[in-house]
C-alpha cells in the first residue's frame, strides 16, 4: 500500500462512520424488539411458488426504470446498455460505501455508449427527480389512510394534486430554461458566490431536463416511472400476502412510502438494517408482528440484492471492468481523499 492509499484510509473510515453507527443502531433495535426464534419459524413458512410471480414484478421495474432513464437520454443508449448500467449502480451500492451507484451506472454507461460523465449523470437527476416525486407523494397519500386522520381522503387527493403541480413545475423548468435561470440569479444576487456555485448546478440539471422539453417525451418518462411504481407496490404486495394474509394494498403501498424515506439514511452499503428497520416500523402501524415484519423484510431484501446483484454482475463481466476499478475512478472524481 502507498503512502497516498494510506493516508485516504483513515478519512474514508470516518466518512464511512455515521453510516456504519446508524446500521449498528438499527440493527441493535431489532435484535432488542424479534424474538429470533420466531423470526426463523417466520422464515422457515415461506413459500416458494411465491417467487416467480414475485420475481417477474420485480424484473418488470428494471425494464420499465431502464426504459425511463433510456428516454431521458433521448435513446441514445440502447436498452440492453441501459438495464446493464442500471444493475450496475445497484450493486455498487450494494457492495461499496458513500451510495457511489448513481455516479457509477453515470460512469458505466458513459463508457459503453460514449457520453460525457455530466451529461449521464444530469440524465439520473432527472429520474430521480421522478421517482422522488412519487414517493413523497404516496407517502403523503397513504399516510392520512394509515393513521386514521380525519379528512384522510381529501388529504390524499391533495397529495397526489401536489405531485402532479411538481411534475408540471419541472415540465415547466424544461421548456423554458432561461426563465429559471433569470430567477435564480435575481433570487441570488446578493451572494455572487452562492449564486455562480448553484448557476453551475442549475446548468448541470437544466441540461439533463432539456429532452423533457417534448410534451410526448415527458408523459412517456412520467408514465413509465409511475408504471414502475406500481410494479415495485405489486411485487411487495405479492410478497406480504405469504407473511400476512390479511394485507391490503395499503400496507405495501405506505411501507415502501416509509423504507424509501428511511434508506436516505446513511447507512452501510446495501442499507442493511436500515432498510429492515423501517419496514418493521412501517408495518408496525398495522398491527403486524415485529418477527414476522422483519421475516418478511429481510426475504425482500435479499430478492432486491441477489437479483440486481445477479445482473449487475453479468454487466461489468461483459464490460470487461473490475469493481475495484471503478471504485477508483469514482473516489478520484468525487474527489475523495
Amino acid at each position: 500500500m502507498t503512502k497516498a492509499e494510506q493516508s485516504k484510509q483513515p478519512s474514508t473510515l470516518w466518512r464511512m462512520l455515521p453510516g456504519l453507527l446508524v446500521t449498528a443502531l438499527a440493527v441493535a433495535a431489532l435484535v432488542y424488539l424479534v424474538d429470533l426464534e420466531e423470526l426463523g419459524q417466520a422464515l422457515s413458512a415461506v413459500r416458494l411458488s411465491i417467487l416467480p410471480p414475485v420475481l417477474l414484478c420485480f424484473v418488470g421495474t428494471l425494464i420499465t426504470r431502464s426504459l425511463a432513464w433510456r428516454t431521458i437520454l433521448q435513446e441514445r443508449a440502447s436498452f440492453k446498455d441501459s438495464f446493464l448500467a442500471l444493475n450496475q449502480g445497484y450493486l455498487l451500492n450494494n457492495v461499496l460505501p458513500f451510495r457511489l451507484g448513481e455516479l457509477g451506472r453515470a460512469l458505466l454507461l458513459g463508457n459503453r455508449i460514449g457520453l460525457p460523465f455530466w451529461q449521464v449523470l444530469s440524465s439520473i437527476v432527472v429520474e430521480r427527480v421522478f421517482d422522488l416525486g412519487i414517493a413523497a407523494g404516496l407517502l403523503m397519500a397513504t399516510l392520512p389512510l394509515v393513521v386514521g386522520a380525519e379528512g384522510a381522503y381529501t388529504a390524499a387527493w391533495v397529495a397526489g394534486g401536489l405531485v402532479l403541480v411538481g411534475f408540471i413545475a419541472l415540465f415547466l423548468m424544461a421548456a423554458k430554461p432561461e426563465l429559471v435561470t433569470r430567477v435564480l440569479g435575481q433570487l441570488t444576487g446578493r451572494w455572487p458566490r452562492l449564486q455562480a456555485w448553484l448557476s453551475d448546478k442549475l446548468q448541470q440539471f437544466l441540461e439533463g431536463i432539456a429532452a423533457l422539453r417534448s410534451p410526448a417525451r415527458f408523459f412517456k418518462v412520467a408514465a413509465l416511472m409511475l408504471l414502475t411504481w406500481v410494479l415495485n407496490i405489486g411485487w411487495y404486495y405479492l410478497l406480504m400476502l405469504n407473511f400476512f394474509p390479511q394485507a391490503t394494498w395499503l400496507w405495501a403501498a405506505f411501507s415502501i412510502g416509509i423504507v424509501s424515506v428511511g434508506v436516505a439514511l446513511p447507512s452501510s452499503p446495501a442499507y442493511v438494517g436500515v432498510l429492515e428497520a423501517a419496514m418493521v416500523a412501517a408495518l408496525s402501524l398495522f398491527g403486524a408482528d415485529p418477527a414476522t415484519a422483519l421475516a418478511y423484510a429481510l426475504v425482500s431484501h435479499v430478492i432486491y440484492v441477489v437479483v440486481t446483484g445477479l445482473l449487475g454482475i453479468y454487466g461489468f463481466w461483459q464490460q470487461g471492468q473490475s469493481l475495484g476499478e471503478v471504485y477508483t475512478q469514482l473516489l478520484n472524481r468525487s474527489g475523495a481523499k
